[in-house]
């Protein structure tokens, strides 16, 4: 039972800690608004060209890094930003508001698809059809929905006259759907692109209850700074992790060394056999493999920092420790990784199958039974001293000790002599 609940609270950390900032920054910020109206009306009553640059300057941004997704959104709600210049008859407007709706929760269950000709012309068809689809199908579904709508609408009123003045019911009713549609995804698909479509999902339904032209652009000018920060942390995490194992890649190593004090120790460590498990098991398999033992590695403990350097070699950075101080450490982590059971449930690589006689059937294929199997790896230690100052240096001392650790049997930790 908490085999199976710990992936689920994982997911459910990992999506509270991405929405919870963006949903605190738009209460506080919403929160200023409302009670410092006039003060923030002086600062923005001449700014209304700002919802369309930051708008610009994010699908710029998305463009430039094939975020066609977010490239869309800044379309939709550029439609939102030009509310004064469009006219439009109370039809209209519920088209908008629906279109916009779908359109989002369209984007959410899509994927970026890049600018070619055919991707551009098949999404944004998508998008228009949408809002085709809204302004043939509202007052068929109005009419079929009706007795929801009533109780629905007694509901409203129950709780605030207000909100049932700035909102129909079924206004209320496609805003639940899209809300919980665009939920359900972000859940499941928890990374910077859908929490900012989700925020842009939620944000224009409410700008279009609240029909404020201020509110509109602190709202839009947000929503693109969300966008281009989307677009940024994704490329970070793109360049500074390596994207199989998930740990810090060798391109953060080299950034993370220029931190470093002049007391540090580096330890290179390595996976006994890998090519030999790769050939008997095949890829697949070693890549399960190379991604649980960079999450072992990944929670040493003793402040150490790990990283992917390449194959199937790692790196542990401890800063302010000396090679004595890490060593219990490694041998925890060393000893964690020898005594883990890895379950298979492939078989391993067959040989290739024998032609069956002539008359004769061929066997029947047995189902792979599941297979226990265990990995080891190798430590080589190094710390910083005066006749290696050089980072460079230290890890060719740390790799001449995992050399030793191989050559001593494998399955070891060992100290470089300096």
């Amino acid at each position: 039972m908490t085999a199976k609940l710990s992936p689920l609270l994982s997911r459910l950390t990992n999506f509270c800690w991405l929405f919870l900032p963006p949903l605190l920054f738009f209460s506080v910020l919403y929160g200023f608004y409302f009670f410092n109206t006039e003060l923030l009306l002086s600062w923005i009553v001449n700014l209304w060209w700002m919802s369309y640059a930051s708008l610009a300057i994010a699908a710029i941004i998305a463009w430039q890094f094939g975020r066609s997704r977010l490239v869309y959104a800044c379309l939709l709600l550029l439609l939102i930003a030009a509310n004064k210049e469009l006219t439009l008859t109370p039809e209209l407007f519920e088209v908008r508001y629906s279109g916009i709706l779908f359109g989002f929760v369209f984007l959410l269950y899509s994927k970026d698809k890049g600018f070619s000709a055919l991707n551009l012309c098949f999404s944004l068809t998508v998008l228009v059809m949408l809002f085709v689809l809204s302004w043939l199908a509202i007052p068929h579904i109005l009419l079929v929905s009706q007795p929801w709508l009533t109780s629905l609408d007694s509901l409203l009123f129950q709780l605030s006259a207000d909100i049932r003045s700035l909102l129909t019911p079924f206004n209320a009713m496609l805003l639940i759907i899209g809300l919980l549609l665009g939920l359900l995804r972000l859940f499941f698909k928890t990374d910077n692109t859908h929490n900012a479509l989700y925020f842009a999902l939620a944000l224009s339904a409410f700008m279009h209850i609240y029909r404020d032209a201020e509110f509109a652009l602190i709202t839009i000018v947000s929503l693109a700074c969300l966008f281009c920060y989307s677009v940024l942390k994704d490329s970070f995490t793109m360049a500074f992790k390596d994207e199989l194992t998930g740990i810090p890649s060798r391109r953060a190593l080299m950034q993370y060394v220029q931190t470093l004090g002049r007391k540090y120790t580096v330890v290179m460590s390595d996976i006994d056999h890998f090519k030999k498990f790769n050939d008997t098991y095949g890829h697949d398999v070693g890549d399960e493999v190379l991604k649980l033992v960079a999450s072992k590695l990944n929670k040493v403990t003793g402040g150490g920092k790990t990283f992917r350097f390449g194959g199937e070699e790692f790196i542990i950075v401890f800063p302010r420790k000396t090679s004595a101080e890490v060593l219990p450490f490694v041998e925890l982590v060393r000893q964690t990784i020898a005594d883990y059971d890895i379950a298979l449930r492939a078989k391993p690589r067959p040989a290739k199958p024998k032609k069956p006689l002539a008359g004769k059937k061929a066997p029947a294929k047995k189902p792979a039974k599941e297979q226990i199997v265990k990995v080891t790896t190798s430590f080589g230690v190094a710390q910083r001293s005066k006749e290696h100052s050089d980072f460079a240096t230290i890890m060719k001392q740390a790799d001449i000790a995992l050399y030793a650790a191989k050559k001593a049997g494998r399955n070891c930790v060992k100290v470089a002599k300096q």
